[in-house]
């Protein structure tokens, strides 16, 4: 049938004929013959696909059509396709253009195919229409082979989609009932795609389209690790409609291109961009003309020759960029394998599908929180087990020691220094390295708060890599990118006593082989489920809006460069509310929060039980996601949370004529204050709100009131934004009147919600009233900041034996640190860097420090 050009329309085909369609060479097998069983049994047994993807064909298919749409033909990908579907109970195709499936038939079947074959059944574009009409599914292959270079003609042969598209779309009328297009898709390995030849690639990339006999050996080497992709359908009829000014020729190459559009999304999903050798990265990046021009200056000013500079640049790249390599990669999963089942229970993930969808079509960088070196394991293992390219992981230089730096650098891991604003050269390779990371699509990872949190809860964002990836994103090498907030909880942390040993004021040891070797004793515990959690998606693009053009024409103006920093700022603390949002409450912080904010060093069971149920209580309020621990527990009298606690040796039980008495050992105290930090952002508000309630702070002061201990605890806690904040105490107001912890304008002093939260945040005040007091008390200044603090610590002590503080998780040097820049920003003290670099801090009196005795005495309400 000739075909039309433009915007003709193509003639209608007639209505399809009654009797049933004689079977198909290509038609897909209920029943296997013993060459198919076998390949089956060796290549596709394990091939995964996504329960909730099946369900869902499995309704359209009970409303319409389904016509299976895959990249390229293969004998042994639609074999693979016909096991899956058959395995799933989902329909089988009766038609594919150019395969056969006679060599996988039955014996008896394959016996008589070949004794009538000259009683064939009609073939090509008549059958498929004929199926089509008759609601029976078919499978189109796009193309019948890939086509390398520029080879025109060989492309437009190869382009067998269109051709079959034009049938359906001509009888799909006829059928009487909607017809879905459903791309699919096959990935062999997981992993990445590498442009050079290696074992590697065999063990972990994608093939696009290799031949039968390299298809057949990847399936052979990837036996475990294959899965079938079902995209989301394209309904024929609405398509058609949307675009039925423009005849079926034209829709036909527009639904030909949406679907390989899809396609190559889902395989950019695996695949990722392609991880070039680390010399081609490094000749690109270092290719930059704004470099040229610095090394030029920096030549100049230092009188020595550029190629002495353009060395230092080299090796610069070198000490930070990554390395991508499968051997590593995989050897580190086998290590990860090996460990994971010793140490956690299970892993929980929510929202990871939202990802998906960004990745398909922008950069994405991931921001987790960061509780534990497990962290950046166990996100690259996400990505891993669902088929996702593995992110590049920016790293502190410290994780660089051998041999694992080489590992990490081969898992996608870049090193960065902890600081270089005194360095041109090294922050100018670190941009352009960056740049060409956003510029090629790559999945980037950082941790916003710089370092692993000793405390639990959400530290201070370090802005430095935030506004690197911000500036780069200005100045447009990418239309859109997506931060996505991450939070990783974890049932108990693996470095639970070193965190302790820190927060009391030991020196944190420096990674090396030898403490990666003496850490071996976490493997001896288990530490119950990881939860991750993935907040929705943040398109960078729609939160600059108009600013993205102002800020990239402004740069160097001092206004706008201002207006770009408060921006930055803006969206660190966001990112970090989102990671506090997307976080789950679990048994272990709700039981820690009970026991720590309790007034008195033990409690009484049935405390502890009111307790824990108003706080729970106050989680689904809000909203927070529940853990299924905490489920249970709030059904079973937290015993399975009491048991866990007292096995790790953080609760004691003992037992008098009142009942069951709870007691954390002062030892251990700050072990369970980690985990009461895990959660604390979901009770800052309802804890801030009893205390002004207890203090008979009148209703129309109380924002005012709440508002200055929040703007106090600023380098505490991501906080919320100003101007939610009365809607937000207005919401916590009548949920206490509806429980009953608010009668008439006063707090009910004995409701288990006022009992819970009263103490919550004791621990913080009493480290601040102390650090204010050390400092009022100071007569030597200026001083050293870590001698000072240590001066904090001994005075917390004394005010505990003198019962004028009574939390002793509050002796922490980092809420010590937290205060000192408090007051400082508040200008009672000033800190200043002296030595090399102005590395040591040291404290001075500041022009408020003679207000001191007032904020003190503001600590007593």
């Amino acid at each position: 049938m000739a075909e039309t050009v433009g915007s003709a329309r193509l003639a209608p085909l007639p209505p399809p004929v009654p009797e049933r369609p004689t079977a198909q060479r290509s038609t897909m097998l209920e029943r296997f013959g013993p060459l198919a069983r076998l390949l089956v049994h060796l290549l596709f047994r394990h091939v995964r696909v996504r329960a909730e993807a099946v369900e869902h064909l499995r309704q359209l298919a009970q409303q319409g059509t389904l016509i299976y749409v895959m990249r390229y033909r293969s004998a042994l990908d639609y074999l693979l396709v016909n096991a899956v579907l058959l395995r799933e109970g989902l329909p089988l195709a009766r038609f594919a253009p150019g395969v056969s499936t006679v060599v996988f038939r039955p014996l008896g079947e394959l016996l008589g195919w070949l004794l009538r074959r000259r009683r064939r059944a009609r073939g090509g574009h008549a059958a498929c229409s004929a199926l089509v009409a008759r609601g029976e599914s078919v499978l189109l292959f796009m193309r019948s082979q890939a086509v390398a270079g520029r080879r025109r003609r060989a492309l437009a042969a190869a382009r067998l989609g269109p051709q079959y598209l034009r049938d359906v779309v001509r009888v799909a009328p006829a059928a009487g009932r909607p017809v879905y297009l459903v791309p699919v898709a096959i990935f062999r390995g997981k992993g990445f795609r590498r442009k050079e030849s290696r074992l590697a690639t065999l063990l972990y990339s994608v093939q696009e389209a290799p031949g039968e006999a390299k298809r057949f050996f990847n399936y052979l080497w990837n036996a475990e690790e294959t899965q079938l992709t079902l995209g989301r359908e394209i309904v024929l009829d609405r398509f058609v409609q949307d675009y039925r000014g423009e005849g079926d020729e034209r829709i036909v190459r527009r639904l030909a291109r949406a679907l390989q559009i899809f396609l190559y999304r889902e395989e950019r999903l695996v695949w990722g961009p392609p991880l070039l050798p680390r010399r081609v990265v490094r000749r690109q990046v270092l290719r930059d003309p704004e470099l040229a021009r610095l090394v030029r200056r920096i030549a100049a000013e230092r009188g020595v020759p550029r190629r002495r500079v353009w060395k230092e640049a080299r090796g610069d790249f070198d000490e930070m960029a990554a390395n991508f390599n499968g051997l590593y990669f995989g050897l580190l999963e086998a290590i990860f394998n090996r460990i994971w089942p010793r140490v956690f229970t299970a892993l929980e993930i929510v929202g990871l599908e939202n990802v998906i969808e960004c990745v398909k079509e922008h950069p994405v960088v991931l921001v987790p929180c960061h509780r534990s070196h497990f962290d950046y394991l166990i996100l690259s293992y996400i990505f891993h087990l669902n088929y996702l390219s593995p992110p590049h992981i920016a790293a502190g230089n410290n994780l660089s020691f051998w041999p694992m730096g080489s590992l990490f650098r081969g898992a996608g891991a870049f090193f960065i220094r902890r600081s270089f604003e005194d360095d041109e050269l090294y922050k100018m390779v670190f941009r352009k390295y960056l740049t060409f990371l956003i510029r090629e699509g790559y999945t980037q990872e950082f941790f916003i708060e710089g370092g692993r949190t000793r405390t639990g809860k959400i530290l201070t964002p370090r802005l430095g890599m935030l506004s690197a990836i911000v500036n780069a994103f200005v100045q447009g090498v990418r239309r859109d990118l997506y931060f996505v907030p991450i939070s990783i909880h974890y049932g108990r942390i693996p470095e639970e006593e070193a965190y302790k040993r820190e927060v009391a004021g030991e020196e944190k040891e420096r990674e090396s082989l030898g403490a990666l070797l003496r850490a071996r004793s976490v493997l001896k515990r288990r530490y119950g489920t990881v939860y991750v959690s993935y907040a929705d998606p943040i398109s960078l693009n729609a939160l600059l809006g108009p600013a993205r053009e102002r800020f990239a024409a402004g740069l160097g103006d001092q206004e706008v460069e201002e207006e770009k920093r408060r921006f930055i700022q803006r969206l660190g603390f966001r990112l970090l509310r989102a990671v506090n949002d997307a976080a789950v409450a679990g048994a272990t912080a709700v039981s820690a929060t009970a026991l720590l904010g309790a007034p008195r060093a033990a409690c009484r069971m049935s405390e502890f039980l009111a307790a824990t149920r108003a706080l729970s209580g106050l989680l689904h309020a809000q909203g927070a996601r529940i853990t299924a621990s905490l489920e249970r527990n709030d059904r079973s009298d937290f015993r399975e949370s009491l048991r866990w606690l007292e096995g790790g040796g953080l609760v004691e039980r003992f037992v008098d004529s009142g009942g069951v008495v709870l007691h954390v050992p002062v030892s251990k105290r700050l072990n369970l204050d980690f985990y009461k930090n895990n959660t604390i952002h979901f009770f800052l508000v309802p804890s801030l709100l009893t205390r002004a309630l207890i203090a008979e702070v009148p209703f129309s002061a109380l924002r005012a009131h709440i508002g200055w201990w929040l703007d106090l605890y600023r380098w505490e806690f991501p906080l919320p934004e100003r101007d939610a904040l009365a809607a937000e105490i207005g919401r916590w107001l009548a949920y206490y009147r509806e429980v009953g912890a608010l009668v008439g304008d006063g707090a009910a002093l004995d409701h288990p919600v006022i009992h819970a939260t009263a103490g919550i945040l004791e621990n913080f005040r009493e480290a601040y009233l102390v650090a204010a007091r050390a400092l009022a008390a100071q007569e030597e200044w200026p001083i050293a900041q870590s001698a000072l603090a240590q001066r904090m610590r001994r005075q917390f002590q004394t005010s505990l034996l003198l019962g004028e503080v009574h939390k002793p998780e509050g002796n922490s040097m980092i809420t010590f640190g937290n205060a000192l820049s408090r007051l400082a920003e508040l200008g009672h003290v000033a800190i200043v860097g002296r030595g090399r670099g102005g590395r040591e801090r040291w404290v001075d009196r500041g022009p408020a420090f003679d207000r001191l005795p007032d904020l003190i005495r503001h600590f007593g309400t």
